[in-house]
């Protein structure tokens, strides 16, 4: 943030300990376009950095209004909302606060365009990775004060010739990424697996956040392979911590995997109470669509996750607890962060360098 020299702007992320925005960022910024004034606000989704302060989602709609009456009738004349957050609470703001005239959001992954509120508010969102843009073409009436948008959402492939300059800058950010890997470790153009003909590793967004793919069945099983000797017999990850939002096919590079899987979440293996793991499995397919949908292996529920067997036992009423393979996130930040759920063992080993080598064994490279 401190490197960029382009203009930050975030309306709800806070310093820790002060009322002071974080980092170099402004709450807002009016644009003037000719004589109409553009006022863009800046919405972030809840996080969990221990150093900044959110106004978090189940409060951003009182906020934004109290914060916009700041701002007198006359001194903008569009009010543009950047946004990432879920598309609820975009929603709730098109709904709630008929002064924005625009919604650009994110965080979905997906595509998205809705007509919300009494002025009808567009809200927007393209796919992740670059795969869509929108293009929206603006316009203002003078006389009227009545603002219209015209988008279209326009696919990124390779019949996109690349802008020379850009190519240049987004190769050096790219070869920077490359030493930064090396740095750590990695080889990203060392070849990790080769796929059996047909063999599809789904990593889609859509797909990560609805279901557990296969791609993620193999994240999950190489967990529970590094941690055999504590005896973990189930694996859970959570969809959001793939990234890749594509399909991985036939050779696979060191540099796909870190793709797939960006994050440094340490693998754990805990021991989980089977009437506490029902409840995290059963919340966590229910969040379908949302990063923190559950994937996961050697546990199965035919009832759409009211009942969880394993060996053919209900695990609600065993009176057992179960050793998990996971992430030091999902141990953390869902109801598994519970005094008797128990760390067995709390490796240095990222996920990612788990996976790689779990493929190096199952799919030998060629």
């Amino acid at each position: 943030m401190n490197e960029s020299t382009f203009t930050w702007i975030s309306s709800n992320v806070f310093r820790k300990d002060s009322n002071e925005l974080f980092g170099s960022s402004i709450s807002h910024k009016i644009i003037t376009i000719g004589t109409v004034r553009i006022l863009f606000i800046g919405l972030t989704v809840d996080g969990t950095g221990s150093y900044i302060r959110y106004i978090n989602q189940t409060s951003l709609v009182s906020y934004v209004q109290e914060f916009l009456k700041s701002f007198s009738n006359n001194t903008y004349d569009v009010l543009v909302a950047i946004t990432h957050l879920d598309l609820q609470i975009d929603t709730a703001l098109a709904s709630k606060i008929p002064q924005i005239d625009l919604i650009l959001g994110g965080h979905e992954h997906e595509n998205y365009y809705y007509l919300r509120g009494t002025k009808y508010t567009p809200i927007y969102k393209a796919d992740a990775n670059a795969f869509t843009v929108y293009i929206h073409r603006c316009a203002f009436n003078l006389d009227t004060k009545q603002f219209r948008v015209y988008s279209n959402l326009a696919s990124i492939t390779s019949d996109i010739p690349d802008e020379k300059q850009t190519a240049i800058v987004a190769n050096h950010w790219f070869n920077l990424g490359i030493q930064g890997f090396q740095a750590l470790g990695y080889e990203p153009l060392a070849i990790v697996s080769c796929l059996p003909p047909g063999l599809e590793l789904d990593g889609r967004s859509e797909s990560v956040r609805s279901f557990t793919t296969e791609l993620t069945a193999l994240i999950c099983e190489s967990m529970l392979s590094f941690t055999a000797s504590n005896g973990t017999v189930i694996g859970i990850i959570n969809g959001g911590t793939v990234r890749i939002d594509d399909v991985l096919r036939e050779t696979i590079s060191q540099y796909d995997i870190l793709r797939t899987l960006p994050f440094g979440n340490g693998v754990v293996a805990i021991s989980v109470p089977g009437v506490l793991l029902a409840q995290v499995l059963t919340y966590g397919i229910s969040l379908k669509g949302n990063g923190m949908f559950l994937a996961y292996t050697r546990i199965e529920t035919s009832d759409g996750g009211k009942t969880w067997l394993f060996n053919g036992t209900d695990i609600s009423k065993s009176g057992l607890n179960y050793s998990v393979a996971t992430t030091s996130y999902i141990r953390d930040y869902t109801q598994l962060n519970n005094t008797n759920v128990i760390t067995l063992y709390d490796t240095n080993i990222t996920q990612t360098r788990s996976l790689m080598e779990y493929l190096k064994i199952k799919y030998p490279p060629c």
